[in-house]
């Protein structure tokens, strides 16, 4: 029983090793090759609880990784191998119309196209000047002018245009952000949730 949990923990290590040297990505953002590499290892650790060899398992997950990771080496370095490995961006809106064509290639409804801007906060398809769907699935768009919504410099400038007399405030302020760059907290934390 201990061999058991103990073999278990150590597959949950390297998996979660070579899952960590494999990138940063969730599940939406990933891209085809990415998926396959995840799927693939789920299986390879899976074969091993049902008794395939640990030394075996180790060696197939590093394959796997070492595979992904000459996929995103030659993806960096080659458009050409981007485009056949990753894919490329569909464009599916242009001037506010959905391009049909390339809806069909990519096996999607109008409804899907609807439902993703709906949860971009998008209401109106004729907003939009242009949109894509990116390689890792998720909605592109570059709003028109008249629908873009008000920036915090778009404010400050008109503010400061017909309110002279308000300054604003452009003293920098320390905030979660600050925390990451320098590695120390700026306030009271007790040291267990640190």
């Amino acid at each position: 029983m201990w061999t058991i949990f103990g073999l278990t923990i150590l597959l949950a290590c390297v998996g979660l090793l070579f899952l960590r040297l494999s990138g940063r990505k969730s599940i939406a953002q990933m891209t085809m090759p990415q998926i396959l590499i995840l799927l693939a290892v789920g299986t390879v650790l899976g074969t091993e609880v049902s008794g395939k060899g640990i030394w075996k398992t180790i060696l197939a997950l590093g394959t796997f990784i070492g595979f992904l990771i000459v996929v995103e080496w030659l993806t960096l370095h080659s458009n050409r191998a981007e485009r056949l490995l990753k894919g490329m961006a569909v464009p599916v809106i242009q001037e506010g119309k959905p391009i049909v064509e390339n809806l069909r290639r990519l096996r999607m409804s109008m409804d899907d196209l609807e439902k993703r801007l709906r949860i971009a906060g998008i209401s109106t398809i004729d907003d939009i000047r242009f949109g894509t769907i990116e390689s890792n699935g998720e909605l592109g768009y570059e709003l028109y002018p008249h629908a873009k919504p008000v920036t915090k410099r778009d404010l400050e400038l008109a503010l400061h245009t017909y309110f002279p007399q308000l300054a604003a405030d452009t003293g920098k302020t320390e905030n979660i952000f600050t925390e990451v760059q320098t590695g120390a907290h700026h306030h009271d934390i007790p040291d267990h949730l640190q």
